[in-house]
């Protein structure tokens, strides 16, 4: 340390300089990109900062929202899945998951398919019906929500949908007619 305070010192001092430099036969700065140390982007912190808050939000009901989506971020990430744990989460993700098919009891009856999900890091859980229409039915044990839809095909490229979203302050019931072109 006593070193390079000296030499700044010497520098600083107006000791003329001892040689001169010639630009033209000088190499080009190289300056080496840095691939190592992760880049925050604007979409990164979109991912994390929830869009949908509502005006009466509390203040730890903001930063709990933040929290949990930062950590399902990182937690999400080809690094993190990479480590033992992040396998290990993936491993039993996947025992969390099960369908069960109830095939057509004629050739042109109708097969029946339910599929059961429990994203225990999310808190969620999951059923999905395929047979006679679709149905699907989600709960959100964080935000104590279920949302119920189903589906039924009216014409070749038209879906009735009838959905219901309940939660601790309200429920909302929809019907609707999507199609495809």
């Amino acid at each position: 340390m006593r070193l390079v305070m000296s030499f700044l010192l010497f520098i600083f001092a107006g000791v003329p300089c001892w040689a001169k430099v010639d630009l033209k036969s000088t190499k080009r700065l190289i300056i080496p990109v840095d691939r190592v140390t992760p880049k925050i982007t604007s979409a990164d912190v979109a991912k994390v900062v929830p869009t949908d808050l509502k005006e009466g939000d509390s203040e730890s009901t903001v930063l709990t929202r933040i929290a949990d989506r930062g950590f399902s971020l990182w937690f999400n990430s080809s690094a993190m899945r990479a480590t033992t744990l992040g396998r290990m989460a993936e491993t039993a993700q996947e025992k969390l998951k099960t369908d069960v098919v109830v095939p057509a009891s004629t050739p042109r009856g109708v097969s029946h398919k339910f599929s059961f999900k429990i994203e225990a890091f999310q808190a969620l859980a999951k059923v999905e019906y395929t047979g006679w229409l679709r149905a699907a039915i989600n709960y959100d044990a964080k935000s104590s929500e279920t949302d119920i839809l189903f589906k039924d095909k009216v014409f070749q490229n038209k879906d009735l949908i009838v959905s219901h979203k309940a939660s601790k302050e309200q429920g909302l019931s929809m019907v609707g007619l999507a199609w495809t072109f």
